[in-house]
C-alpha cells in the first residue's frame, strides 16, 4: 500500500503538492472522521447555483442569550476545526453558554456537495462563488429557520475573508461579526507562501480541483512526533495546542480545494489586493461602508495570517469596531498560531470567552470596546 501511495504522490503535479503542504499548516480540515456530538443536528440546504450544502444546528443549553450564531470555517475546510470534539469546539462552547449555533460546510468539503461536472457542478469556481452563494445560502438559512432578522457571525482564516466580502457588497442580516485570523493583505505573509506561489502559478490552473485529503492522509499521523516540524512552526504553539490535540485535528482529513480558489489567492499574494477573480469590485475598500459592529482577532504568533496582514481588514472597516492581539503582548501565556484560536488549550477564556462578550455587547447595543 505505501509504494503505490508514493508512486501517486511522485505523479501530482509539483504545485498540488507544495500547495497541500502549505494548506496543511492552516490546520483547515473536514469532518470525514470527526466524532459529531449528539447536540448537532445535520442540515441540508440548497444554493443559489444548484449546490447542496451541509450544516450543523447546535440548539443552546438553558435559557437563550443573544442572536443565532453562524460559524464560518477556512479554505479547504469543513467545520470541523470549529466542532472538533466536545471538549474543543468552539460551537458547542458557545452553545453551552446560552447561544443557538448552525456551522456549515462549504462546497467541496465535508458532507456538501464535490464537483462533479456529470451533473452539472462545475469544477473552477472561485472566491466569489464561496460568498455570494455558500455563505448567503447558509446566513438565509439561519435567518428563516429562526425567525431572526439578523444573525452573528464568527468567521476564521478564509471564512474571515468570505466575510468581509459579504459585508463590503451587501451585509443584510448580519448582526455583529467576529473575524479570527483573517488575513486582507496576503502580500504580508511569509517568504514560505510567497515561494509556493511563484511555483503554483505556473501548474495550477483555474479549472483544477486538488483532493487535499492525499496527502494530508501521509503525513499527519507523523505530525505529532516529529519535533519542530515545519507544520508546527507555522501553524501552532505547541505550549497551547498539545501535539496530540494537532493529530486528531490534522486526520480529520482535508475536502477539494478548487483552483480557481487558488488562482484568486495567487492574485491576491502577488497583488496585495483584497477584490473579486475580475478585480471589478475592491472588496477592502467595501468594508469603509460597513456598519456591523466587527470584532478583529490577531495571534501574534500566527504565520499563516500575520498580525499585519489581519490589522488590515480592521483598519478598513468604517463602522463600529474592536481589536484584539492574542499573544504575551497583551499578557496572555503564548503568542497564538493560526490553529490555537480554535483548538488551543486556553482557547476558551482567552479567545472565545471575549468573542461571546463582544457579541452580547452588540446585540444589547451597549458601546464596542
Amino acid at each position: 500500500m505505501l509504494p503505490q501511495a508514493l508512486a501517486m504522490a511522485r505523479s501530482l503535479p509539483h504545485a498540488s503538492v507544495l500547495l497541500l503542504f502549505a494548506l496543511l499548516a492552516t490546520g483547515c480540515a473536514s469532518t470525514s472522521g470527526a466524532r459529531v456530538d449528539a447536540r448537532s443536528q445535520p442540515v441540508r440546504i440548497q444554493t443559489d447555483d444548484g449546490w447542496t450544502l451541509a450544516m450543523r444546528h447546535i440548539t443552546p443549553e438553558g435559557p437563550v442569550r443573544g442572536r443565532p450564531v453562524l460559524l464560518i470555517p477556512g479554505l479547504a475546510s469543513s467545520d470541523v476545526s470549529l466542532v472538533l470534539d466536545p471538549d474543543h469546539s468552539l460551537a458547542l462552547w458557545l452553545a453551552a453558554h446560552g447561544r443557538e449555533v448552525w456551522t456549515v460546510a462549504l462546497r467541496g468539503t465535508g458532507d456538501s456537495d464535490h464537483a462533479n461536472p456529470a451533473e452539472g457542478r462545475r469544477s473552477g469556481y472561485g472566491f466569489d462563488t464561496l460568498w455570494r452563494e455558500d455563505f448567503r445560502a447558509a446566513l438565509r438559512t439561519v435567518r428563516q429557520s429562526t425567525g431572526a432578522e439578523e444573525v452573528d457571525v464568527v468567521a476564521y482564516s478564509l471564512g474571515a475573508l468570505v466575510l468581509y466580502a459579504y459585508l463590503a457588497e451587501e451585509g443584510d442580516g448580519v448582526g455583529a461579526a467576529v473575524a479570527l485570523a483573517g488575513p486582507t493583505r496576503l502580500d504580508r505573509v511569509g517568504p514560505w507562501l510567497k515561494a509556493l506561489v511563484k511555483v503554483s502559478d505556473r501548474f495550477v490552473k483555474r479549472e483544477d480541483t486538488l483532493d487535499m485529503g492525499f496527502l494530508s492522509s501521509l503525513t499527519a499521523p507523523v505530525q505529532a512526533y516529529l519535533r519542530g516540524n515545519p507544520v508546527e512552526r507555522i501553524a501552532l504553539d505547541t505550549r497551547n495546542t498539545p501535539r496530540e490535540r494537532w493529530k486528531r485535528f490534522a486526520t480529520q482529513v482535508f475536502g477539494e480545494l478548487s483552483g480557481g480558489v487558488v488562482r484568486d489567492l495567487i492574485r491576491m499574494v502577488r497583488t496585495g489586493r483584497f477584490t473579486s477573480s475580475d478585480g471589478s469590485r475592491d472588496y477592502r475598500a467595501g468594508l469603509a461602508r460597513v456598519r456591523v459592529p466587527v470584532l478583529v482577532m490577531a495571534g501574534e504568533g500566527d504565520q499563516v495570517a500575520p498580525v499585519s496582514a489581519v490589522r488590515d481588514g480592521y483598519l478598513a472597516l468604517g463602522g463600529p469596531k474592536a481589536w484584539r492581539l492574542l499573544g504575551t503582548t497583551e499578557g496572555l501565556a503564548v503568542d497564538y498560531g493560526h490553529v490555537d484560536v480554535v483548538i488551543g488549550e486556553r482557547a476558551p477564556y482567552e479567545v472565545w470567552a471575549p468573542l461571546l462578550e463582544f457579541l452580547d455587547r452588540a446585540a444589547a447595543g451597549r458601546a464596542i470596546q
